[in-house]
C-alpha cells in the first residue's frame, strides 16, 4: 500500500489558519487565567519584580569582583613564581 503526499493549497491554508486561531485562544485563555489567578494586584508584583532585580544584580557584581579579586591574585602569583 502506497501514501500520497498531498499538497492542497486550501489544506495548507486551512492548517495555517488552524494553527493561528489556536494561538490566539491560547493567548486569550492564558491572560485571562494569568488575571484571574495573580496573586497580588500589579503595582506589588512590579515593585517585588524590581527589588528581586536590583538583588540579583549586587549579587552578580560581587561574583564578578570576586572573581578579578582571584585572578588578579592568581597573575600575582604566577608572576611571583617566575621571578623566583
Amino acid at each position: 500500500m502506497g501514501y500520497h503526499l498531498r499538497n492542497n493549497a486550501d489544506s495548507d491554508t486551512e492548517q495555517v489558519l488552524s494553527f493561528m486561531a489556536g494561538c490566539l485562544a491560547g493567548l486569550a485563555i492564558g491572560g485571562a487565567l494569568g488575571l484571574l489567578l495573580a496573586p497580588h494586584r500589579g503595582d506589588i508584583t512590579r515593585r517585588k519584580i524590581t527589588r528581586q532585580a536590583g538583588e540579583t544584580k549586587d549579587q552578580v557584581i560581587q561574583a564578578v569582583e570576586e572573581l578579578m579579586e582571584k585572578r588578579q591574585k592568581g597573575t600575582r602569583d604566577g608572576d611571583k613564581d617566575a621571578n623566583s
